[in-house]
């Protein structure tokens, strides 16, 4: 599922901490005999009230439902992908070894030369952003969400929101990306994502 924005973007502020940390690249493997949690991820319709919500906002939202039981610690993390191939984290929410049946809601935003990452679960709710020097450089802007549902693995890209300087911008199959060097940047290019992983 896709969606396309143009800026101008309206400003909905989101406050969050920033904790910006590079992160080693996952190994690219599927999942295998080493990896024993057996979650399904699948994508949440958003209601027609949600959408117009958010739009006034000029919000980007989306959820997935977890379900199923993780056998070793997972983490959600909302990080920003870099040209060494290796991912920052703006936040990390760590998901103990348990069975889960549960709603993640995630949402994207801006507000004066900010961007704005942040998920909801159960009662939790964490954010994080990142400043631009020059934000309206970036002229267009897309978000992609998963379209199905599928079985975790150890690398899982909930939602990917990208803006480039350029007069394009390409589309993403989230299900193919199992660790931050399937993101590759462009020229002029700033990718985020919501993430599953469990790699901190």
């Amino acid at each position: 599922m896709k969606k396309w924005l143009y800026i101008p973007l309206a400003a909905l502020v989101l406050t969050g901490c920033n904790q910006e940390q590079a992160q080693e690249s996952v190994p690219k493997k599927a999942a295998s005999a080493d990896y024993t949690s057996s979650l399904t991820i699948s994508p949440v319709s958003i209601t027609e009230g949600e959408e117009k919500f958010a739009a006034l906002g000029n919000q980007q939202i989306g959820s997935v439902q977890l379900k199923g039981k993780l056998t070793k610690t997972h983490w959600l993390k909302g990080v920003e992908y870099l040209p060494n191939k290796k991912e920052r984290s703006l936040f990390t929410l760590e998901l103990e070894p348990k069975s889960y049946d549960t709603q993640v809601r995630f949402a994207q935003s801006f507000s004066d030369d900010k961007i704005h990452l942040g998920i909801d679960v159960d009662d939790t709710t964490v954010q994080g952003d990142h400043t631009f020097k020059q934000l309206d450089d970036y002229m267009v802007r897309g978000a992609d969400f998963r379209s199905g549902p599928s079985a975790a693995t150890p690398y899982n890209l909930l939602m990917v929101y990208h803006m480039t300087k350029n007069n394009g911008i390409r589309g993403f199959h989230l299900n193919d990306v199992t660790r931050p060097a399937d993101v590759p940047l462009k020229k002029g290019e700033r990718i985020f994502g919501i993430v599953l992983s469990n790699h901190k």
